[in-house]
């Protein structure tokens, strides 16, 4: 009998060792199933994290690099315009020489006259002229029998007629001109190259 009872308790024994064995093998299955769940989900995390990580620093990158640009083609623009403005300068400078030549010639006398025979000129109207054209004031005043003044506004030559019964100025100076082609010569001339964005 002994035997017998020996025997029950050892298929016993092997059945509750089966059935513990089952059951370990079972729990370390949804460990290393919950341990590689848990390693997947960290390993995303930590990509997340180094992909977040890039792309702030990539903005950043971009967002310097940006602002670089735009402070170079800021001063680009500004070395541009002052370098516009020394051409545009040294234009005017040669064009007031020319002037100043013309105004020393000959030929300007006959121009002073025409400025005046080209308009209506009466009795009580005064011519302005500038200092330098003073030697011309007696032509002019002969020619058109009326006052010849200084005009110390006018600095490179020309005329200004002044009506005053008619409250009428007639401006044909060459400084009037000068500043006016000064003024205008912005919007009607462009430089090669001159648009930088």
């Amino acid at each position: 009998m002994d035997e017998l009872q020996t025997e029950k308790l050892d298929k016993f024994v092997n059945s509750v060792n089966n059935e513990v064995d089952e059951k370990i093998s079972k729990i370390i299955s949804e460990a290393e199933l919950q341990k590689k769940i848990q390693i997947q989900k960290t390993e995303d995390e930590a990509l997340l994290n180094a992909y977040n990580k890039i792309q702030k620093s990539v903005r950043e990158i971009e967002s310097k690099y940006r602002r670089m640009l735009a402070l170079k083609q800021q001063q680009l623009k500004s070395d541009s315009l002052r370098q516009r403005e020394v051409l545009a300068e040294s234009i005017f400078e040669s064009v007031k020489k020319q002037i100043c030549l013309f105004t020393d010639s000959e030929k300007y006398q006959n121009y002073l006259i025409s400025l005046v025979k080209n308009e209506d000129v009466r009795k009580n109207s005064v011519i302005m002229i500038s200092e330098k054209d003073m030697k011309y004031s007696e032509i002019l005043n002969n020619m058109f029998k009326c006052k010849v003044e200084l005009d110390t506004e006018i600095e490179i030559g020309g005329i200004t007629i002044v009506d005053n019964d008619n409250g009428i100025v007639i401006d044909k100076t060459l400084d009037s001109a000068f500043e006016e082609q000064r003024k205008s010569f912005s919007s009607r001339y462009k430089f090669r190259n001159e648009n930088l964005n």
